[in-house]
């Protein structure tokens, strides 16, 4: 596997932990989270209810960081 960027490592470690506090500190207030099964996701409240219900997710095939914090994630399709 391709080795992630600090940000993306971080908001994984968050989300195994189930510390929602951290997740939410590290999305960007318009998020954009495309799931596996390309359902659109906006903003942390949105992403964090599907997390709380799903296995943690693998490393995005595509994500992009502002200022410290993910602006969009693409899950790996499949």
């Amino acid at each position: 596997m391709a080795e992630q960027v600090p940000a993306v490592c971080s908001l994984l470690t968050a989300i195994e932990a189930r510390d929602w506090l951290s997740v939410t500190a590290q999305l960007d207030p318009a998020v954009h989270w495309t799931t596996a099964v390309e359902e659109d996701l906006r903003g942390p409240d949105e992403v964090i209810a599907m997390l709380r219900h799903d296995p943690p997710p693998a490393p995005p095939s595509f994500h992009e960081v502002a200022a410290g914090r993910i602006t969009r994630w693409i899950d790996c399709p499949g």
